[in-house]
C-alpha cells in the first residue's frame, strides 16, 4: 500500500462528521479532498499553503466534488498560519496531515523548509484535540528533503507521550523512499 493509501485510510479510520481538520499543505489538493469528504457537511477543513497556485489547485479540485461549503483557503506559510490558528482552533483540531516537499508539477525550488516545517509542528499540540491525529508525510529524494525529514523524526522523538510510529515503504534502486510519520495525541 502506498503511503497516501495509508494516510487516506488513516482519516477515514480517525474522523467523524462535525470534526475540524487541517491540511498544512494542500498542494494538488488530494489530501483536502480526503479530509472535506471525512468530515462531512457539518465538519470543516482548514487548507493550507503557501503558493497561490496550491490555493487554486485545491479550490477547483474541491468545487469539482461540492466540498467548498465546508472549507477555509489560506494562502499562507503553513508555520504562521497554524501559530495563528491557535488561538481560535486550540484543542480543537481532530486531524493534521502535512505533505512536505514540493508542489507536484510546479517550480520545485519552492518547497517546504525544514525551519518552518518544525515551527509549524510546534503548533499542532495545541491544536490537536485530545486523541488527535498528525499524519506528516517528507519526500527524502529532492535536495533538502533529507535534512527535513531528519528534523521531523527529531521533532517526533520527543514526543514522549504520545504514541508515534514511522513507516517508509522498501527502496527499490537509488530512489530514496519518502517516510509516513503518524502521531496520535494522548487521550480517548
Amino acid at each position: 500500500m502506498r503511503l497516501t493509501e495509508i494516510v487516506h485510510h488513516e482519516l477515514e479510520r480517525h474522523l467523524n462528521p462535525g470534526d475540524c481538520v487541517i491540511d498544512a499543505t494542500a498542494g494538488n489538493g488530494h489530501d483536502s479532498a480526503k479530509l472535506a469528504t471525512c468530515v462531512g457537511a457539518s465538519g470543516h477543513l482548514l487548507a493550507i499553503d503557501l503558493q497561490p497556485a496550491a490555493i487554486a489547485a485545491t479550490t477547483e479540485r474541491l468545487e469539482s466534488l461540492g466540498l467548498t461549503d465546508r472549507c477555509t483557503f489560506l494562502c499562507e506559510d503553513h508555520a504562521a498560519a497554524l501559530h495563528t490558528l491557535r488561538t481560535a482552533y486550540a484543542g480543537r483540531i481532530s486531524a493534521i496531515v502535512f505533505n512536505l516537499g514540493y508542489l507536484p508539477g510546479s517550480d520545485h525550488r519552492i518547497q517546504t523548509e525544514p525551519s518552518t516545517t518544525v515551527a509549524a509542528l510546534e503548533a499542532c499540540p495545541t491544536l490537536l484535540r485530545p486523541g488527535g491525529l498528525l499524519l506528516v508525510t517528507a519526500y527524502r529524494g529532492h535536495p533538502g528533503g533529507a535534512g527535513e525529514a531528519a528534523q521531523v523524526a527529531t521533532w517526533m522523538q520527543q514526543r514522549h507521550n504520545w504514541e508515534v510510529r514511522a513507516q517508509e515503504p522498501t527502496a527499490h534502486g537509488t530512489r530514496i523512499p519518502p517516510i509516513l510519520w503518524q502521531a496520535r495525541v494522548p487521550g480517548p
